[in-house]
């Protein structure tokens, strides 16, 4: 191994007590998607008399249906001497669009603020312990030591996504790997969460050298170099589509179809959950419903995107419906206007409906998290439901609606205009839109056939 890479001797390898012994460490990483570098990143560790800071800034060039953005992100966030997290301030800019997320906990809550240029919001987010960010799972697991075949599960909050969850590291043990030319010795670890696995590689030192999510996604340690190749825009949509095989003609019309999904066990698992499935065939009526089986009740209260709590959504929504009687022309009423007034365009953020109602502006993401809060602050049940529709001849990743109505649940497609919406629409996710998270490392490796389609 280069000396690039050798740590100090006599180091106490994998503990957290080399962090403290070298103090200030800064790392750059290149960011890669298929081999081609879309940005960067960079960290430094601080540790404080009480606890440890970790700064955090990040570049990503993404293009998506033609249109060019430059993801700026920001984050700093102050730990305990466990790395558990103590506050934390998040930033997203991405041309005119910029958010800011701060949270503290309080208790056995994390305090949320959302910041945009027009809103703010303030939520609170229980969490069963104390957790930790993504970035300081390492440092975490130094605590107690790497171990061989070792799991350990831990509370975790994501800041960039406002969500927390459970997941499980798993120690898989020393390898050899190549950065940058350069055979090093690494610690293998996998983290488990939301059926998601995320594989990361530490060095001697505890230092992150190389992480590898399942869309494809790549962050490898670099030198700082003088001068770097400029960095190319990745086209998202190469993440959102799905090989399909065979063609629907005016697919917003079909309202049965019939479909052959070559995929990983653990997506036919997830399918099954949610759609009519029959060895590896899908079989999807338009407005059949009927194998959900969802608690209407959770799907009523607010959540950090799904703003119904809002003064000014609360005001606006007894207007659109006050000329209808029953929930089902409220529920068109709603679409309707979502769908006229919400321009569609690809966007790069966080999709907060307070912002989308004021902006309105957006992809599927934000015609779906408005239309959300609308209908739960008209007191009607609504979930986000994650997944595929056919568009374009290939199926996409889509987010929509689905609405509780006269003892049953109805879909809503305030994109496309639809109310229910048409058969292509398949279900991989339910919840908010954060859950659409799960759905994202099974598209790369889904193929789809069309078998039969019926207008």
């Amino acid at each position: 191994m280069k000396e690039y890479y050798n740590p100090p001797k006599e180091t106490p390898y994998l503990t957290a007590d080399y962090i403290d012994k070298v103090g200030v460490q800064t790392h750059l990483y290149g960011i890669y998607m298929r081999d081609v570098r879309i940005g960067y990143m960079k960290r430094l560790m601080l540790p404080t008399s009480d606890g440890y800071k970790l700064f955090e800034e990040g570049n990503m060039k993404i293009s998506f249906l033609g249109e060019k953005k430059e993801i700026v992100m920001n984050m700093y966030s102050d730990m305990d001497k466990s790395f558990r997290l103590k506050t934390f301030v998040a930033q997203i800019n991405s041309d005119k669009e910029n958010i800011q997320v701060k949270g503290e906990m309080e208790g056995s809550s994390i305090a949320i603020t959302l910041n945009t240029r027009e809103q703010k919001n303030v939520y609170r987010m229980p969490m069963k312990e104390r957790p930790v960010i993504p970035s300081a799972i390492v440092p975490y697991m130094m605590k107690s030591g790497f171990t061989k075949d070792a799991t350990t599960n831990i509370a975790i909050f994501d800041p960039s996504t406002v969500t927390g969850y459970s997941a499980d590291v798993m120690q898989l043990g020393w390898e050899t790997i190549t950065i940058e030319g350069e055979k090093i010795r690494a610690f293998h670890i996998k983290t488990l969460f939301k059926g998601i696995e995320i594989h990361g590689w530490v060095d001697e030192t505890g230092t992150i050298v190389k992480e590898l999510s399942p869309v494809g996604l790549v962050i490898q340690k670099e030198r700082e170099k003088d001068e770097k190749e400029p960095d190319t825009y990745f086209d998202a949509n190469l993440l959102a589509s799905v090989e399909t095989v065979g063609r629907m003609d005016n697919a917003r019309n079909v309202s049965f179809m019939k479909i052959r999904v070559d995929a990983k066990k653990e997506l036919v698992d997830i399918l099954q959950k949610y759609n009519t499935v029959s060895g590896n065939i899908i079989a999807v009526q338009k407005g059949d419903l009927s194998s959900l089986h969802l608690n209407p009740e959770s799907f009523l209260a607010p959540s950090p995107f799904i703003n119904s709590d809002d003064i000014v959504i609360r005001g606006f929504v007894p207007g659109l419906i006050k000329n209808h009687i029953d929930d089902t022309e409220k529920v068109r009423a709603m679409m309707v206007w979502v769908y006229k007034n919400v321009k569609k365009r690809p966007t790069f953020s966080l999709p907060f409906a307070k912002d989308v109602f004021v902006k309105k502006i957006g992809d599927c993401n934000e015609h779906a998290v408005l239309f959300a809060a609308l209908a739960r602050a008209a007191r009607i049940p609504c979930a986000i439901a994650s997944g595929m529709v056919y568009t374009n001849g290939n199926f996409y990743y889509h987010a929509w609606n689905l609405v509780y109505i006269d003892g049953r649940w109805v879909s809503v497609d305030s994109t496309f205009g639809q109310f229910p919406a048409d058969a292509t629409h398949i279900i991989l996710a339910i919840g908010d839109i954060s859950d659409g998270i799960e759905i994202m490392q099974f598209l790369k490796n889904i193929k789809i056939e069309i078998v039969e389609a019926r207008q």
